[in-house]
């Protein structure tokens, strides 16, 4: 995995943490809605990258219908690094024009707007789609092979 797909994931599972309340990682959710082994195996060689950037969209829509969401949301993809590097308070602060503490509070704030149960869902209807997606994709391989009897 490339270092800079290695921090997304890492930034993704800081996201996964706040809307599971715990250490939740892509693997465990991916476990917890039916994945075996090998699925996620084959999710990590070949699919990750589209599940963090699906983890992404479905948090971050759910913040846009509320009414500070953006900023909320703009400041934790910032704090866990979800566009690039981890920003501090202050680089943040001076980004959007408040202080360090402001900051910090409304970290705290898309932290527990994370722990709603409709981010919970829409990650969850996210990750599930694509497990179909590719459990299909990799049926359809299977039974396109040509058989081994000659």
């Amino acid at each position: 995995m490339a270092a800079n797909l290695r921090q997304r994931v890492t930034a993704v599972n800081g996201l996964l943490a706040a809307v599971y309340g715990e250490d939740a990682r892509l693997s465990v959710v991916l476990e917890r809605l039916g994945a075996n082994e090998q699925e996620i195996g084959h999710f990590r060689e070949h699919a990750v990258a589209e599940a963090c950037d699906g983890v992404v969209d479905a948090v971050n829509t759910c913040f846009q219908g509320l009414r500070t969401g953006n900023r909320d949301f703009l400041v934790l993809s910032r704090r866990l690094g979800l566009d690039g590097d981890v920003a501090t308070l202050q680089e943040i602060g001076d980004e959007v024009g408040v202080t360090r503490e402001r900051v910090r509070q409304l970290e705290e704030r898309a932290r527990l707007k994370c722990g709603a149960p409709r981010n919970r869902n829409a990650v969850e209807a996210t990750l599930r789609q694509i497990l179909v997606s590719m459990r299909s994709r990799r049926l359809s391989h299977d039974l396109g092979a040509p058989n081994d009897v000659p």
